[in-house]
């Protein structure tokens, strides 16, 4: 019987195709970064991944509430804002299938320092939990949330706040 929904062990083989053919393919609306790229994503259907998977039990986005869950956080960190340098679609990307790849320097000061040296984030891998659909769109929310700031510059250097 089929019930519309692909089986967790045949995510990942999925995934791994779709990536493959975003790295090969090329169209006009498509979004280019650094080799790949990936298809349009839906904003307001990624702000539904975002709240169905709990992401907002840990992540917090400048000006969006939403609802409370029922756990609670190791620490919260901050998604979005107002940023030097927009995260890309890679790295938006890798932070969700590979959320050990990038340690938040928050989350590794509250650990004691014999810790530190083989933390693993507490962010659950979701590369065998999201459809390919959901992480895009997903990308596409959190993409969605930054603003990049205009650098200053004084007399050939760059001011920071």
């Amino acid at each position: 019987m089929c019930t519309g929904k692909i089986p967790k062990t045949g995510r990942l083989g999925l995934f791994a195709a779709i990536i493959l053919l975003a790295v090969t393919a090329c169209t006009g609306d498509a979004k280019p970064v650094k080799g790949f790229v990936l298809p349009q994503g839906d904003v307001a259907q990624g702000e539904q991944v975002f709240i169905d998977f709990n992401c907002h039990g840990c992540h917090t986005i400048p000006g969006i509430e939403f609802p409370k869950t029922d756990f609670e956080p190791p620490f919260i960190l901050d998604i979005g804002g107002e940023v030097y340098r927009v995260k890309n679609y890679g790295e938006l990307l890798t932070a969700v299938v590979n959320p050990d790849h990038i340690i938040s320097s928050k989350y590794k000061a509250m650990l004691a320092k014999a810790e530190r040296e083989a933390v693993i984030s507490p962010m659950p891998y979701y590369g065998e939990e999201m459809t390919v659909a959901e992480m895009i769109d997903l990308v596409e929310f959190l993409h969605a949330q930054y603003s990049k700031l205009q650098p200053q510059y004084y007399r050939g250097y760059y001011l920071t706040k």
